[in-house]
């Protein structure tokens, strides 16, 4: 069900509420503060409340309104928070702030999982691609990366580059994809997106290291088996990831990794396997059933 500010919720009632909680997905500018009454009221009609927290706050420099809005918006988390019977986040980091704000409250840590399959076996017969796959933003980013390195380094490693989402509307990238013979699939199903990873030895994508446990993509990768090439400032272990292990840190690595693409995809999903979808939904029914005893 999606919650807005005029939602009539007045017949929900049931054993568990369960709140997906990112800030920007219920105000523009992160700071729901209606939320919270909403919530405090309709939490009264459920036996448990529980709260997915994807995201808690977000920072950057002085112009931008996060800067001047962090302070409510952490706000507004530790008061979901302390509503709450149980949670879930997705990253270690976000998980010891909430503890350092209330720690007596069942609570797992899982890095999300794919939205777009994932294969029993992925044994698959992998052709030398890279896909780059995600909304426009996302990709646009890996393109952009150290102007246009993707190019450089996938003409160099031999892969094809294959683009799956939203058609790009960047006039100079589109040139730039028609003169690299990029193979641009545009925005697939979910079957056909699973398909299209099951073919393809690498798949990159730009995302800080200690928050990729929360992207889509980087799931989508690593329960298809992909090696993912993760384009960041710093590499460094977080969320039980390791450089050269579970990923490529940078397209100037892939030349050293060319022969162990197919390791690191396996290591990639036995990473994934703890958190897929049948985990999130057992640690979510334990813990609800923990607080209704």
């Amino acid at each position: 069900m999606e919650l807005r500010p005029t939602t009539d919720s007045s017949s929900w009632s049931g054993d568990l509420l369960l709140l997906h909680f990112s800030g920007y997905g219920f105000q523009k500018r992160g700071v729901p503060l209606w939320l919270v009454k909403k919530v405090g009221s309709l939490r009264k009609q459920f036996r448990s409340f529980g709260v997915v927290f994807h995201e808690l706050f977000a920072f950057g420099p002085p112009w931008g309104s996060a800067f001047w809005l962090n302070g409510i918006q952490k706000q507004i988390a530790r008061e979901l928070l302390a509503l709450s019977d149980f949670w879930l986040t997705n990253r270690e980091e976000s998980a010891r702030w909430l503890l350092d704000q209330r720690h007596d409250t069942p609570h797992r840590v899982l890095p999300v999982f794919s939205n777009v399959g994932e294969p029993d076996s992925i044994e698959t017969e992998r052709l030398p691609r890279m896909v780059v796959f995600g909304s426009s933003g996302v990709r646009a980013n890996v393109y952009q990366w150290a102007d246009g390195d993707i190019f450089r380094r996938a003409r160099k490693a031999g892969l094809e580059i294959h683009d799956i989402g939203p058609p790009q509307q960047d006039p100079s990238l589109l040139q730039r994809f028609e003169q690299e013979g990029v193979v641009t699939h545009g925005k697939l199903s979910v079957e056909e997106v699973s398909a299209q990873l099951s073919a393809a030895a690498c798949g990159a994508l730009a995302y800080p290291t200690d928050y990729v446990s929360k992207s889509g993509v980087f799931a989508a990768y690593c329960a298809h088996g992909i090696c993912p090439v993760l384009l960041a400032k710093e590499y460094g272990s977080h969320d039980g990831l390791l450089p050269h292990v579970h990923y490529v840190p940078g397209f100037e690595a892939l030349d050293a990794s060319v022969s162990s693409v197919r390791a690191i995809g396996r290591e990639a999903r036995k990473w994934y396997e703890p958190h897929r979808v049948d985990a999130h939904v057992a640690a979510l029914q334990a813990m609800a059933a923990e607080v209704q005893k």
